[in-house]
């Protein structure tokens, strides 16, 4: 998990390129674990005020568009297709294409 979340944000704006299935799925884990997390915070020290979720959504919102605009790039769709509830799923759960206009199977989200 620890090497799909940094290279997440280690290209948190970066919308070129493919994201493999395993590391897109383990960045969405992530940003799981830590809205529950500022949720819980949130619980405890604001008393039903989302301060601490609203920063953390702020933090994650560039990073989870990207990652998944690359996952579809991986599957040889373009990101776009992100914004179609439900058909995106289809295709965010889909194993990597072969080489594409996006890129090589075996390439790497680091910029390489």
């Amino acid at each position: 998990m620890n090497n799909a979340v940094r290279l997440a944000f280690q290209n948190y704006a970066i919308f070129r390129g493919r994201t493999t299935r395993r590391d897109y799925w383990l960045f969405w884990v992530f940003t799981i674990l830590m809205s529950a997390a500022a949720e819980i915070i949130d619980a405890g020290f604001f008393k039903g005020h989302v301060y601490i979720q609203n920063l953390t959504d702020i933090f994650l919102f560039i990073p989870s568009i990207a990652t998944g605009t690359r996952r579809m790039h991986d599957v040889g769709k373009r990101g776009w297709w992100l914004i179609i509830p439900l058909l995106n799923i289809y295709f965010l759960v889909q194993p990597s294409g072969p080489a594409n206009e996006f890129g090589f199977t075996n390439e790497t989200t680091d910029g390489s």
